[in-house]
């Protein structure tokens, strides 16, 4: 049971710390835990609320507006801000000189503004230049080197001016129908969060409640992937450890007969002999608790400290949670666990102990298996939250003991048949397997789940860590370049010729807006999200990279009919059928066009992707631009002479967003691989345990052995072949077993592709 705490609570230490340092860092893309944002002013009165339920607060208010300099102007992005800005992630400024700069609060003076790296190059700043927004005339204080809450899109494209929130009044800029974002920031404990949240009365439609947990991108994904893993790692040690805790509460039982039949003989009834033995398990389990609670803590600050170079020493501490995990899986797994062999021991017969005559009888306690099988899930389904996950794992492993079991029988039967074709020392071992023929049973399924389980966790690992790096390569384009004409797309082609080895592909963008929806069966669509918004449309005649026709069909060359492929998420929302037509407007002109495919976009790959794809007989004479997007090396100078030699195309620099992408899926990745190895470690301890549960029965067969003339290297040989039989059995079942089980993880828990 110390094994089993220890292992559990192990993993449940080191996941719970390094899931909370996941999150804090992708807290850093909302510079905050939770947001509340809007279109129009926010009541102040949230605010208030927040603060009365101890969290911190703070609140932003973005724009575009231009910036006057030095007789240029630009279109840029206004972030005014209050003094706790921002809540979560830090500012990074510098002087003109390069020199890291420090300040109290996250907020210039008024009268000041910080000023994006974009905005010294296009105006020639230096310190203490004057800057105009509005009616209001600024000094540069200092430059805005990084931040936390980038804005990440097509829209994106505007360098960012940090001022102070009593500076709004004076610029005059915010007019009616002006294009506003209020957000107002909240950060605390996870509970406080969710309790806040779940206080708000019904917020206006406009008012979106944003967490990192809400993002469906792929940092959501990462989030969400990652805490299934964590999950997955968790229950697998649970199970492992529960299956041995049979196997010891079988020792247990056994070793206590002796005990039991004495307690009858000298007239203990049979409630006194059940409240004494869960006395002793009571106390059992709170020593076991604390010992294992205190090794599993010890043994996860270990790894951190074996994995330094990999894992940042400043973890968050550990919550409440593991504890509770180590106290309420003791409890369970002894409950499940012993109950059946307690209720044995209290039926069992003096006169047949005293013989040898007793042996525990299973398929009478059915019913209180069953009861300690349903108490167990009940508290891996409270304890995960996740029931997909748990049901899909004990479900596959209910079908994988019956296969295990089955095998065994099986192979004992045959090893019953064909036992005389070996040497004496291998010969006795094989009998052994025979012989005991349920004990063998049940370590081949034993040893077959636990090592399913393991290959099956290092399967997934790899699949997920894969994922991610596939997901974010060195390549992934970290520029967008828009607002390119047609006469443009040749010489922009000349001019990256040789400065990059990667091809130019230039995607068609047209502005328009969803008029209307004919449903095709009478069905209502919910058309509130996008009609009469505006929407970017393009057209491809193949099937773009980084998308997959779900439901339908691609359009084939020359095929007449005006057609528009949608992505699937849109589809959903808005209740679209294949069949239903769709009516646009673009450039002044209205047209139709029937749904014909819905597709899964890859949006994670930072490449142009669109709801809305026409067939080319209707978007290659519609108004249009072009957009492309590519991956230029930081340092190399090739994007500030692009700019200089196309002044009128519009660039979007995502190097930074990407930096803190890649640093959050590092982070999940190293987190992965930490608590894959804690959770290998704990099934082998596991593991082991499991097979020193019969060493008591090995020491009276070793004994009758060399009592009988056996040699040591005939003991040896018959221990070795029985133990070598069990794991080659276990072992090859295991493998095709494990290759089932972890291509149905990754590809239906986890949703990605499998290769085995």
């Amino acid at each position: 049971m110390v094994l089993a705490v220890t292992a559990i609570s192990g993993v449940s230490f080191l996941g719970d710390r390094l899931q909370s340092s996941i999150k804090q860092q992708a807290s850093v893309v909302l510079a905050a835990d939770a947001t509340l944002r809007s279109t129009s002013p926010l009541p102040q009165t949230y605010l208030k609320k927040a603060e009365d339920q101890g969290l911190k607060t703070a609140e932003t208010i973005s724009f575009l507006s231009m910036a006057l300099a030095n007789d240029n102007n630009l279109l840029s992005s206004i972030k005014a801000t209050t003094s706790n800005y921002p809540l979560r992630g830090e500012l990074t400024l510098t002087d003109f000189n390069q020199q890291q700069l420090s300040f109290e609060t996250g907020v210039p003076k008024p009268g000041y503004v910080w000023v994006e790296p974009k905005l010294v190059e296009e105006f020639n700043l230096e310190q203490n230049s004057k800057l105009i927004i509005g009616n209001a005339s600024f000094v540069v204080e200092a430059i805005l080197t990084n931040f936390p809450d980038r804005n990440v899109g097509f829209l994106a494209f505007s360098p960012t001016i940090i001022v102070n929130m009593d500076d709004l009044e004076k610029m005059q800029v915010i007019q009616t129908g002006s294009r506003v974002t209020y957000r107002q920031l909240f950060s605390g404990t996870d509970n406080n969060i969710y309790s806040f949240i779940d206080s708000l009365e019904t917020l206006d439609e406009e008012v979106r409640v944003q967490r990192i947990d809400d993002f469906g991108d792929q940092l959501g994904r990462t989030i969400d992937r990652s805490t299934r893993f964590f999950n997955m790692a968790g229950l697998f040690t649970i199970l492992i450890a529960a299956i041995s805790s049979m196997i010891a509460a079988r020792r247990y039982a056994t070793r206590h007969l002796l005990n039991t039949t004495l307690m009858k003989v000298f007239g203990a009834s049979k409630n006194f002999i059940l409240s004494s033995q869960i006395s002793q398990l009571f106390l059992m389990i709170v020593l076991a608790t604390s010992v294992g609670l205190l090794f599993g803590y010890l043994l996860q600050a270990v790894l951190i400290t074996v994995l330094s170079d990999l894992i940042a020493n400043d973890l968050p501490p550990p919550s409440l949670k593991p504890v509770w995990i180590g106290l309420l899986t003791s409890f369970s797994l002894v409950f499940a666990a012993t109950t059946p062999y307690l209720k044995l021991l209290g039926q069992a017969e003096p006169i047949r102990i005293l013989r040898n005559d007793f042996a525990f009888d299973f398929e009478t306690n059915i019913g209180i298996y069953s009861l300690a099988g349903i108490t167990l899930t009940v508290f891996l389904l409270i304890l995960l939250e996740d029931i997909i996950l748990v049901i899909s794992i004990l479900g596959g492993m209910i079908i994988l003991i019956a296969v295990l079991s089955l095998l065994g029988y099986s192979i004992v039967w045959v090893l019953s048949k064909y036992i005389d074709l070996s040497g004496s020392g291998w010969r006795l071992g094989l009998k052994n397997i025979s012989r005991r023929r349920n004990e063998s049973v049940l370590q081949i399924v034993v040893f077959g789940l636990s090592l399913t389980f393991l290959m099956a966790l290092t399967e997934t690992r790899t699949d997920l860590i894969e994922s991610w790096k596939e997901t974010l390569r060195e390549d992934t384009p970290n520029y967008f370049f828009f607002n390119i004409q047609d006469y443009q797309t040749e010489d922009i082609s000349s001019f990256f010729d040789g400065r990059l080895s990667q091809p130019i592909k230039f995607t068609p963008l047209i502005r328009g807006r969803l008029l209307d929806v004919v449903s095709s069966n009478g069905e209502p669509v919910n058309t509130e999200s996008m009609v009469e918004r505006e929407a970017n449309l393009t057209w491809f005649n193949a099937l773009p990279e980084n998308n997959l026709v779900l439901e339908g069909e691609w359009w084939s060359e020359g095929d007449p009919m005006p057609s528009v492929s949608i992505d699937k998420g849109i589809a959903t929302s808005m209740n679209l059928a294949l069949g239903d037509r769709l009516i646009f407007t673009a450039g002044g002109t209205n047209f139709e066009a029937t749904v014909t495919s819905f597709r899964e976009v890859q949006w994670e790959s930072f490449a142009p992707n669109f709801f809305f794809i026409l067939s080319p007989n209707l978007g290659k004479d519609l108004p249009q631009s072009f957009i492309t997007s590519l991956n230029i090396p930081p340092d190399s100078g090739i994007a500030d002479d692009f700019i200089q030699r196309f002044p009128t195309v519009t660039s979007v620099d995502l190097e930074a967003a990407l930096g803190q992408i890649r640093s959050i899926v590092n982070s999940a990745s190293l987190a992965v691989q930490a608590i894959f190895i804690l959770s290998l470690f704990a099934g082998i301890l596991t593991l082991v345990a499991a097979i020193f549960s019969s060493v008591d029965q090995r020491k009276k067969e070793t004994a009758v052995m060399h009592t009988i003339g056996a040699t040591r290297r005939t003991i040896f040989a018959a221990v070795a072949a029985e133990f070598l039989g069990l794991g080659v059995l276990s072992g090859l079942t295991a493998v095709l077993a494990a290759m089932i089980f972890s291509g149905f993880l990754t590809t239906q828990i986890f949703e990605l592709s499998y290769t085995p």
